[in-house]
């Protein structure tokens, strides 16, 4: 006799029953969501261990200061309890949450930094967050990471670092898809040309 036994992330899972699946989250999720609006302590942590992590994530490579991204984690979530019942769910409950961190996080870089629009390339930022790597080549990358104005760096780490996709990333940062996709694209450019030089200048030394 057979059995025919099936686990969470199992690859054998149809494309209906994984449908049935993210649906079930998602119901689970608003339910909890909806008593979070009414003061419910469960709920509230609850929604606090499933995000928190990823937000401080964010924040930290955003604002590459792990204090300061506890700080605006902390933020996040008192600003999202006390505006939870603005949520109506037309986007995911996390691009919601994740536009409160950007906005948090430009903030406060804008009350420190103002530096001009710069980029990054798509095809090195991955690296910076992929260790083992090499401690003068992560220190380069993050100098070139540094440069960036706030909005800049905001979209690529939403980008490179979350694996948001144009769509999302438009609706976290509230820009227009085509703003989403040009800044994107001087990004990688201005990127390549200031690692390349980098390079050159190192291989001089």
């Amino acid at each position: 006799m057979t059995t025919n036994t099936m686990t969470l992330g199992d690859n054998s899972l149809s494309p209906k029953a994984m449908e049935a699946v993210d649906i079930q989250d998602r119901l689970e999720e608003r339910a909890y969501l909806d008593r979070c609006a009414l003061g419910d302590e469960k709920a509230i942590r609850w929604v606090m261990r499933k995000y928190r992590e990823r937000v401080v994530r964010l924040a930290s490579h955003v604002l590459h200061n792990p204090r300061d991204a506890e700080d605006v984690a902390q933020e996040t979530f008192v600003k999202a309890f006390r505006q939870i019942a603005q949520f109506r769910g037309e986007s995911g409950f996390y691009a919601w949450l994740y536009r409160i961190v950007i906005n948090l996080c430009l903030d406060r870089m804008r009350r420190k930094y103002s530096t001009a629009e710069m980029s990054l390339d798509a095809t090195i930022l991955p690296t910076l967050f992929s260790p083992p790597l090499d401690l003068d080549k992560r220190l380069a990358v993050e100098q070139i990471l540094d440069t960036l104005s706030p909005p800049m760096r905001a979209a690529l780490v939403l980008r490179e670092v979350e694996g948001l996709d144009y769509n999302e990333i438009a609706i976290v940062l509230e820009i227009p898809l085509g703003t989403v996709r040009s800044r994107l694209n001087t990004a990688r450019e201005q990127f390549r040309k200031r690692w390349t030089a980098a390079e050159r200048e190192a291989d001089d030394v």
